[in-house]
């Protein structure tokens, strides 16, 4: 019994002994292994960065045109901007519309508002717009002749007193 566990100790010894060569190619193996796994890491992170970098660019992209849609729409509710109230004389000849208040130099001493006008069915006659306060107090007015075809459009411009208080406005009627 001695005698196998000698042998089996001698050849247990002989196994478990590589040679140079082999440890340097079992390294080199598991070199490559290592390697191979790292390209896999560098290769997935590109691709990982190439389908987010497309995402994170259109999300960027998305949220400019958010904040320039933002100011556009700031810009429509502005001071320069106030809702028009139609008279249903009026919406029978053109559709909804809004007012920009534009304030003339002092040496014009006038304000205007500038109304863009589309023509439901032909249209020739006289339009009144009136500037009402937060407390619907009439604070100005000016009527216009127009003329204008079916499916036309154009802008118009109401002239007011200089002492029309434009920047009080909070609506207009118009008819």
């Amino acid at each position: 019994m001695k005698k196998t566990a000698i042998l089996f100790g001698a050849l247990l010894l002989l196994v478990s002994c590589m040679s140079k060569e082999e440890k340097m190619k079992e390294a080199e193996t598991d070199g490559n292994e290592a390697i191979a796994v790292k390209s896999k890491l560098i290769e997935g992170a590109g691709k990982a960065l190439s389908e987010e970098g497309k995402a994170a660019a259109k999300s960027a992209s998305k949220g400019i045109g958010d904040v320039i849609k933002g100011m556009n729409s700031g810009v429509n509710e502005s001071i320069n901007t106030s809702k028009v109230i139609a008279d249903p004389s009026f919406t029978v000849n053109f559709d909804e519309c809004k007012a920009e208040k534009i304030y003339g130099a002092d040496a014009e001493k006038h304000k205007k508002v500038t109304i863009y006008l589309i023509a439901k069915k032909d249209f020739k006659g006289k339009i009144l717009l009136k500037a009402f306060d937060e407390d619907k107090k009439e604070i100005g007015r000016s009527s216009l002749e127009v003329s204008i075809e079916k499916d036309d459009a154009k802008y118009v411009d109401f002239v007011f007193d200089e002492r029309t208080h434009l920047l009080q406005t909070e609506y207009f009627t118009i008819k």
